[in-house]
């Protein structure tokens, strides 16, 4: 073997390892996202569970519409999901707000409720998912 198999034995080599570096890491990187896109999914199925509790308890009439602020405000839940292994932390928070969702002050008389949930935990999970829904009085 001389000089110059030599050389492209070697440069073939690099190109090789180059190239299955790089398909290897796009791959770890598409593994991340599907990674995170799971725990996304699964924080709005808990952010969900918490507002259709809500809307179960005010029709089914187990709930006032004026307790929905005593019942949900400033409450912590934790939830661990056993095929998963991972614990998610659920922050509920309930205000008496106007038609927009803007909080009134406390005293206040309005039409509207809204529900806050906001889901953080694993350390995967990138940013907190939050969601709310608006409560309107339907009856006098």
């Amino acid at each position: 073997m001389n000089m110059m198999e030599m050389l492209l034995a070697l440069l073939a080599v690099v190109l090789f390892s180059t190239i299955s570096l790089t398909y290897n890491q796009s791959i770890w990187r598409q593994t991340d996202y599907l990674f995170n896109a799971q725990l996304v999914v699964q924080s709005n199925h808990l952010c969900h569970e918490v507002l259709d509790e809500v809307d179960a308890k005010l029709f089914s009439k187990q709930l006032d519409f004026d307790n929905i602020v005593s019942t949900y405000d400033k409450k912590t839940r934790s939830s661990t999901i056993a095929s998963q292994g991972e614990t998610y932390n659920l922050a509920i928070t309930a205000a008496v707000c106007d038609s927009t969702g803007i909080a009134l002050a406390i005293g206040e008389l309005s039409l509207f409720r809204r529900v806050d949930v906001s889901v953080s935990g694993p350390p995967a999970l990138k940013h907190p998912v939050s969601m709310y829904r608006l409560y309107t009085r339907t009856y006098m």
